[in-house]
C-alpha cells in the first residue's frame, strides 16, 4: 500500500526540525521542501497536497466558511481512511479547532449551537452541546490542555494560546507511532512540523512588528492619550 512505501532518499534529505518555539528559523523554505516532495510516487504527492491544504485552512480568506473547512476535513477522512498515522494527526488538529471554536463561541455570549447548524466536527460535538454551559465541556480530562486554554482566551493572551494549541499538536505528532523512520508517514508527520514551526515563526515576526511600531509610537510622542 502507498503508505508503506519507504523514502530512504526524500527523508534522508530533509533537515531537521528544531521544536517550534525554540526556532530562530525555517530549516527549510517552503520551494525547497516543495521540490523535495516531487520524489514522491504520484498517489503519495496528492495526498500530501491535500494535506497541505488541510493545514492552510486556517491562513485562509475569511470568507472560507465552516461548511467548506467540514467538507475538507471530509474529503481527507475518505481519501486517508487507511493512513492511520495521518488520520490520528488530522483528527487532533481538527477536535483542538473544534473546542476552541465552541470556547470562542461561547466567550462572545453565544449559545448553544442550533440543530443541524454547522460549526464543528468528530465524535464529541454532540458532547459539547450537552455540556455547554460547563466551564471546560467535561472535557479537560481527556484534553487537559483546555483550561489553560480557556484562561489564555479570557485574558485575550493570543500569542500565549498559540504557543498552546501548537504545543498540543506538536506532541501529539511526537506521539504517533512509526516503524519505519524512511515511512510514508514520517513525512506526513514532517510535513505537519513543519507547518507549525513556519506558522509560529509568522506569528513572532508579527508580534516582533507591532512592538516595534508601538515602541517609535511612543518615543515619537505620537500615542493616543487615552486619559486626557
Amino acid at each position: 500500500m502507498a503508505h508503506r512505501r519507504s523514502y530512504i532518499t526524500l527523508v534522508s534529505s530533509l533537515p531537521a526540525l528544531p521544536r517550534f518555539d525554540q526556532a530562530e528559523r525555517l530549516p527549510i523554505n517552503r520551494e525547497r521542501l516543495e521540490t523535495r516532495l516531487r520524489m514522491l510516487e504520484p498517489d503519495d504527492h496528492a495526498l500530501v497536497e491535500l494535506t497541505a491544504s488541510f493545514l492552510a485552512w486556517q491562513r485562509q480568506p475569511v470568507e472560507r466558511t465552516d461548511a467548506e473547512v467540514i467538507a475538507l476535513y471530509k474529503k481527507m477522512s475518505d481519501i486517508a481512511a487507511d493512513y492511520h498515522a495521518l488520520m490520528s494527526m488530522v483528527e487532533a488538529r481538527m477536535y483542538e479547532r473544534t473546542i476552541m471554536a465552541a470556547l470562542r463561541r461561547r466567550h462572545r455570549g453565544m449559545g448553544v449551537p442550533a440543530a443541524g447548524e454547522l460549526w464543528g466536527v468528530g465524535a464529541w460535538v454532540p458532547h459539547i452541546e450537552r455540556n455547554w454551559d460547563q466551564p471546560d465541556f467535561k472535557l479537560a480530562g481527556i484534553f487537559p490542555w483546555i483550561p489553560e486554554a480557556r484562561r489564555y482566551l479570557e485574558d485575550g493572551a493570543t500569542l500565549e494560546m498559540e504557543r498552546l494549541l501548537m504545543t498540543v499538536v506538536w506532541n501529539k505528532v511526537d506521539r504517533v507511532p512509526q516503524k519505519d523512520p524512511f515511512d510514508f508517514d514520517v513525512i506526513l508527520a514532517y510535513l505537519f512540523k513543519w507547518d507549525i514551526l513556519n506558522r509560529w515563526l509568522s506569528y513572532e515576526r508579527a508580534a516582533a512588528r507591532t512592538r516595534f511600531d508601538e515602541l517609535v509610537t511612543e518615543v515619537m510622542g505620537e500615542r493616543e492619550r487615552l486619559f486626557g
